[in-house]
């Protein structure tokens, strides 16, 4: 769903497309498509939500607008929670191993070169495939390349060579800079 201005929903109840009660909006990050969707939330999981689906975590739920079937008093997704559940639980590629992607929420991430990049806090899936992990770039980052603050930049799944306390990509900073210009058009100012 389009979504013009993603901090009114901030604070909102979040209910699945069966209407049950997930949680509520926490947070929300700028996406790297600046058309459409544009946004990625965070859902603050209820105690049952949390307990039932998301194996008593306290990490944000990530999930892309694409997923907001309507929102006014409220937000409506356009999946079940199970479904939601489905995908933090999946089990993809951390470069020599596989590990569960809610295991990646919220662990900070490296380059090659051991170079601070961010915090790892989204995914984009496609009929269950996921096609990018988002980076809540650093803030030194943004200063550095005069990028927008909040802003969630993707890379691809293959990027991560290790997965420990951190996650190390198999690329430099420069690298990635260069992947996001390339490949999203993405404007460092200066």
């Amino acid at each position: 769903m389009k979504i013009q201005n993603a901090y009114e929903l901030v604070g909102k109840e979040v209910f699945d497309s069966n209407g049950n009660s997930v949680g509520r909006i926490d947070k929300t990050w700028k996406s790297w498509n600046d058309e459409y969707p544009g946004w990625f939330f965070g859902i603050r999981p209820n105690e049952n939500t949390k307990d039932t689906w998301f194996r008593g975590t306290n990490k944000l739920i990530p999930i892309y607008s694409d997923y907001i079937r309507d929102w006014q008093d409220n937000v409506t997704l356009n999946k079940t929670t199970e479904q939601l559940g489905r995908f933090w639980h999946k089990a993809v590629p951390c470069g020599h191993t596989t590990c569960p992607t809610d295991e990646l929420v919220e662990k900070p991430i490296y380059d090659k070169n051991h170079s601070r990049v961010g915090t790892f806090y989204a995914w984009v899936e496609s009929d269950g495939t996921y096609k990018n992990y988002g980076c809540f770039v650093d803030p030194y980052l943004c200063d550095t390349w005069h990028m927008p603050y909040n802003t969630m930049m993707p890379f691809p799944t293959n990027y991560i060579y290790d997965v420990k306390d951190t996650i190390t990509l198999d690329k430099t900073l420069d690298e990635l800079k260069a992947y996001w210009k390339n490949n999203y058009n993405f404007h460092f100012d200066k």
